[in-house]
């Protein structure tokens, strides 16, 4: 695929049964990926886990996180067996790039990742990668040589650029920044935002009074918009869900509107070496 050639991003709400997921489908025709971001819904976990819960590391049941973890593979990738690296995230800013789906490679890659990191970057067909969010910025990169990138942008990951990091990542692999697209997914937003005079100051220091909603809140979202226009990203090339998930808890998991016990709700990326997500 030349370069320049990704039709510019958007995001469309596509039900897979009673699973909710919100992808370019433009995107998918054009590079064979399927990208984007999951509700809660359609699952089988209950209680304040209901429904689509995709990590076991919140306490939930683990046969159903198991069970919601394969139906997303079954709807989205025909195949509930599809490959998919999952890291233990840590608010770091550790990226795993992933150039083969051979048994080894899969192997050495969810070594890496269940030892800690917030991006994975894919490079190849045949396998995927899968993050987990309650109110974190999922950030989802696609490249016109049919890369990919998941990123898990809490406010350390913001805050330490982790989506630029990404980007730069890119970048050494031959593409240009102002041709890739973002995908910004469900995310806490700014009036819901309540931070630290610390760490108030800190984002105001690094990102300007731009990110700045009040005295005691910030805006993620901005902030990491003027980070990755710092790496060469143009804002054509940004699909924003604008959705908060403190605000719009029915569809999206919040970890600060349920004090901490809540599922995870995904951010995936994927491309199979035929088909995809079904267009209808």
């Amino acid at each position: 695929m030349d370069a320049n050639s990704l039709p510019l991003p958007r995001l469309d709400r596509v039900a897979q049964g009673n699973v909710i997921f919100h992808t370019d489908r433009a995107l998918l025709a054009a590079t064979g990926i399927c990208a984007g971001f999951l509700e809660r819904s359609g699952g089988t976990s209950a209680g304040t886990f209901e429904s689509l819960n995709l990590s076991t590391a919140v306490g939930d049941d683990a046969d159903a996180v198991q069970a919601n973890r394969l139906l997303v593979a079954k709807l989205l990738a025909d195949d509930e067996s599809f490959p998919f690296v999952i890291p233990r995230q840590v608010h770091e800013t550790t990226i795993i790039e992933i150039d083969a789906a051979s048994p080894t490679t899969l192997a050495e890659a969810r070594e890496s990742a269940e030892a800690g990191a917030d991006g994975i970057l894919v490079g190849t067909s045949g396998v995927g990668a899968l993050l987990n969010f309650a109110d974190c910025v999922p950030v989802i990169i696609a490249a016109p040589d049919k890369s990919f990138a998941v990123v898990h942008a809490g406010w350390r990951g913001v805050y330490a650029s982790i989506a630029p990091l990404a980007v730069r990542r890119f970048v050494g692999r031959g593409m240009e920044a102002a041709d890739l697209n973002v995908y910004i997914g469900a995310y806490i937003h700014a009036e819901c935002f309540e931070v630290s005079d610390e760490v108030h100051r800190q984002f105001r220091e690094k990102f300007g009074e731009g990110c700045v909603y009040d005295d005691r809140h910030i805006d993620l979202g901005w902030a990491l918009k003027r980070d990755l226009s710092n790496v060469g990203i143009v804002g054509e090339r940004i699909a924003d869900m604008d959705v908060c998930t403190v605000c719009d808890q029915e569809r999206f998991f919040s970890f600060r509107g349920t004090d901490g016990v809540c599922g995870r709700h995904g951010a995936l990326a994927f491309r199979k070496n035929e088909g995809g997500l079904h267009g209808d």
